[in-house]
């Protein structure tokens, strides 16, 4: 088994042998290619000199693009936030003065209804006393209640003009 392994192996080494190429040595002139080297080295290395600049110029110009660019986008975004804040405030207002319209409005039905009742109040009163059947007590209790009545209806007046200035406010 060895000698077979062995006998490979020189046989490949002989094939390489056989098959291997031969190399020519050239004798180069020293000073005329170094002299040419170092003016075409020189020529490229303005040549790459000026494609750094170029690529950096490049670069900046890019860079100040972009940052031009995302301060335009802030702006914008800035004056997006601005503009649904006025909205907002403003239907924010709006709520506000429907609100104050709305209370006026109850307060002036309820001033109707506490008028239509003290009417109401008073009428029965009068017509229970001219039959006569109430006793003194029972016409100082209605007294009471009429005047209770006009007390609140009082209150409900001065709440309105309240809330009618204060509807005066927001739509101003």
């Amino acid at each position: 088994m060895k000698i077979k392994v062995l006998l490979i192996v020189c046989a490949l080494f002989g094939f390489q042998m056989g098959f291997a190429q031969e190399v020519k040595t050239v004798a180069i002139d020293s000073v005329k290619s170094m002299s040419i080297d170092l003016a075409s080295q020189k020529s490229i290395d303005k040549e790459v000199a000026r494609e750094k600049s170029k690529a950096d110029r490049a670069i900046r110009d890019q860079e100040r693009a972009e940052k031009s660019r995302q301060k335009a986008e802030k702006k914008r975004e800035r004056a997006e936030r601005a503009r649904e804040k006025a909205i907002k405030k403003e239907e924010k207002q709006e709520r506000k003065i429907e609100k104050a319209d709305n209370s006026v409005q109850k307060l002036n039905s309820k001033i109707t209804r506490a008028k239509r009742d003290l009417d109401k109040m008073e009428a029965k009163l009068d017509k229970t006393m001219s039959r006569g059947k109430l006793s003194e007590i029972e016409i100082e209790k209605g007294n009471l209640k009429i005047s209770k009545q006009r007390l609140k209806i009082q209150e409900l007046e001065v709440d309105i003009a309240k809330a009618e200035n204060k509807f005066k406010k927001l739509n101003n």
